[in-house]
């Protein structure tokens, strides 16, 4: 683990490095946790003229001394700042980065009221960049997180019938997930049944299945603290012909990007190669989301997945491939796996059936 997180600190101090930069202030907990391993809720690393320092309160001593690599540990007694101020390692003149998509202006005014010698430099996703590319740590914590939903879907299709309701489902998998190895849910379930599964990001409500449903379930094991991230539409009853039309467009529309996405195309190519079979079709308007997003220690990571990104995936990416389509009034199919990106394919890490199952 160690060497992991080495390589890390590696990469950003050359990222630094490149781009002119003494060191950088990092506050998001997510990056700090990708570059020195800690799990809390507290605590702000700084990278100075390759030397870091992780400072976090009391009530983490323990937890900090067992859990960050490659940084000093500082023990808070005042404010973060001060304690920085203390350290006496920015020096007059300092380009020092900042997250600014990560911090309030009242942080900023704050920074800058301390440190007026130091030149703080605006920048965005500078570890998510280099977050969206997975190790092979990260790669088999993913696996294992997919693993598990799998497993989980397998087993809650027996739970699923009429007179059942959208948050039983979504209680249930909570349970299963934790029962099965997983730390918990990547997100709150989303099960959407009947009219409500046309609702891209329902939320489980009390409806009751009822025969010729649509539903749509996207969820996801933690582990590690990498999410999955899956949906499946499984319907109750036999389809007629309008289920089958509009499940077997969206699947093939999954498979198009699929078989579209590897190293070197186009984040956008792969979101037209799933939304051109829809809009053929003719059901473009009812397409409404972005076709993917990376996936990670958050849900929702770099690279986007949409029509405007031009960006070329990379290997070792991991993204989601995620069409739909939503017919207001009557329901919806979304179909989605977890793919690990490759020189010259895309390997979907899912391996529950795609088929469609009506129960």
């Amino acid at each position: 683990m160690n060497n992991i997180f080495k390589k890390r600190f590696n990469n950003i101090l050359e990222k630094l490095s490149n781009d002119g930069f003494n060191g950088m202030y990092i506050t998001n907990l997510t990056n700090i946790r990708y570059l020195t391993g800690f799990t809390g809720s507290a605590g702000i690393l700084l990278i100075i003229n390759e030397q870091s320092f992780f400072l976090t309160d009391g009530r983490y001593i323990k937890q900090a001394s067992e859990e960050v690599k490659n940084a000093n540990i500082i023990i808070i007694e005042q404010d973060y700042l001060s304690e920085i101020k203390n350290l006496n390692v920015l020096k007059n003149k300092d380009k020092v980065a900042f997250e600014a998509n990560h911090m309030s202006f009242m942080s900023y005014n704050l920074l800058v009221k301390f440190f007026k010698n130091i030149k703080w430099i605006a920048t965005d996703l500078i570890i998510e960049n280099i977050a969206a590319i997975k190790d092979q740590y990260e790669i088999d914590s993913l696996k294992t997180a997919v693993e598990i939903t799998d497993l989980v879907f397998t087993k809650i299709l027996e739970h699923i019938k009429p007179g059942v309701n959208e948050k039983y489902i979504s209680a249930k998998i909570s349970y299963l997930f934790k029962t099965n190895g997983a730390d918990g849910d990547s997100y709150e379930s989303i099960i959407a049944s009947g009219p409500r599964s046309a609702l891209p990001h329902a939320r489980p409500s009390d409806r009751e299945f009822k025969k010729g449903d649509f539903i749509v379930m996207d969820f996801g094991a933690l582990y590690n603290g990498y999410h999955a991230d899956m949906t499946r539409t499984v319907l109750i009853g036999k389809p007629n012909s309008k289920h089958k039309e509009i499940y077997d467009i969206v699947l093939e529309s999954q498979l198009s990007g699929i078989s579209c996405a590897k190293s070197g195309v186009k984040c956008s190519e792969v979101d037209n190669a799933c939304r051109s079979i829809i809009t053929s079709n003719g059901y473009g308007d009812y397409f409404n989301h972005s076709t993917g997003h990376g996936i990670g220690l958050e849900v929702h990571t770099l690279p986007r997945v949409h029509k405007s990104n031009h960006d070329l995936l990379k290997v070792n990416n991991v993204i989601t491939i995620e069409p739909g389509i939503y017919l207001p009034d009557w329901g919806g199919v979304r179909i989605e796996d977890d793919c690990l990106i490759r020189k010259n394919d895309c390997l979907p890490l899912n391996q529950s059936t795609k088929d469609l199952i009506f129960l």
